[in-house]
């Protein structure tokens, strides 16, 4: 599998709210940082804010920017399309991943908190 294939996967699993195939794209050591909290989760904990986010929105949709690779990373500029009590929020996010085994490694998650301040985070 590809890097933009694998992304791609994880983008629409999220889209589809499907955490147990985000879940699989994860390598069992995954680590994800997010810059809002300075804070490093294991796949557990990735997976519940995840689902703790998809719970606050009702839709969440992803425009691809710009996506730039080398060869254990890849590093993706997008903005987050989000509705939340039926107003829409559009989020700009930078996220750079690395990958082993064909599957995801490590994410940093770079988002303007202010940004996320109406979805109540």
């Amino acid at each position: 599998m590809t890097q933009d294939e694998l992304l791609d996967r994880l983008f629409a699993a999220i889209c589809e709210r499907n955490l147990d195939a985000v879940a699989e794209l994860y390598c069992d050591d995954v680590e994800v940082w997010h810059n809002t909290s300075g804070r490093t989760l294991q796949r557990e904990g990735s997976l519940a804010v995840l689902r703790a986010f998809l719970a606050r929105v009702s839709e969440v949709r992803y425009e691809i920017l710009e996506r730039r690779h080398w060869q254990t990373g890849a590093m993706q500029r997008h903005v987050l399309h989000v509705r939340v009590d039926e107003t829409d929020h559009a989020i700009d996010v930078c996220i750079t991943f690395t990958f082993a085994a064909d599957r995801i490694r490590n994410v940093f998650e770079y988002v303007d908190g202010r940004a996320l301040s109406p979805l109540g985070w």
